[in-house]
């Protein structure tokens, strides 16, 4: 029994190095911590030469909210609106800071994503609904909570910011807009 035990251990210790010192390209990265992203120099990235896999989102990743070139209010309510303020207007490269406010009695989510993204979500959420986000693409906030999300739109020009919680984006709070060019 503890040869088989002895050994188990040396194969699970032999394959998390193995797997640590290989190619992580096919990582999903949608489920890092992104946590600290604001600790990181987003200005000295090279962006031109990220592969999509290194990428948060298809379409962009969060940003340091000292790097926002704009900063838009976020309201979201129980009529299943998503209100902003300014209106949208973005385009490649912009980096926005969202400040986002659950004026609602019910929890709400922000997240941005494309929209195969946003439709994966919606379905992971559908299997597990009470889950909570503040990954730096989707903020949950209860009645009257406010937080922020800063994010560096680049990638796929076809965004979906919404809601994903069952059965909000269904109800209407979703938007799909396009990024102009640069």
């Amino acid at each position: 029994m503890k040869v088989f035990t002895l050994l188990a251990l040396t194969l699970a210790l032999s394959s998390t190095t193995a797997f640590a010192a290989g190619d992580h390209a096919g990582m999903n990265h949608d489920s890092m911590d992104m946590k600290n992203m604001a600790d990181m120099d987003h200005s000295k990235m090279n962006h031109g030469k990220m592969e999509h896999g290194a990428m948060m989102s298809a379409v962009g990743m969060p940003a340091p909210a000292e790097q926002a070139t704009q900063t838009i209010q976020v309201s979201l309510s129980d009529d299943m609106k998503l209100k902003f303020e300014p209106s949208l207007n973005l385009k490649q490269g912009d980096i926005v800071r969202f400040v986002i406010i659950n004026n609602g009695q019910i929890p709400h989510e922000f997240s941005i994503g494309s929209i195969d993204e946003q439709k994966k979500h919606r379905d992971m959420m559908r299997s597990m609904p009470n889950m909570e986000h503040s990954d730096g693409s989707t903020i949950s906030l209860k009645s009257g909570e406010k937080g922020e999300i800063t994010w560096h739109f680049m990638g796929q020009p076809f965004v979906e910011v919404a809601c994903n919680i069952p059965g909000h984006a269904e109800a209407g709070m979703k938007m799909n807009f396009v990024l102009a060019a640069k």
